[in-house]
């Protein structure tokens, strides 16, 4: 069975300049994997500045 990509995923819109930026920061991780090692940052710095 073949399993398109695109299942079960979404697109977003940057701009080139945005799209150029995430490019050099994700170095060898998808922009799946780097999105979710940001938003796991995102979500930590958020509870540690919750219990300030």
């Amino acid at each position: 069975m073949v399993i398109a990509m695109s299942e079960g995923k979404t697109t977003i819109q940057l701009t080139e300049a945005t799209r150029d930026r995430l490019y050099k920061l994700k170095f060898r991780r998808t922009y799946d994997q780097f999105l979710n090692e940001l938003c796991d940052l995102y979500e930590v710095e958020e509870k540690k500045n919750q219990g300030i």
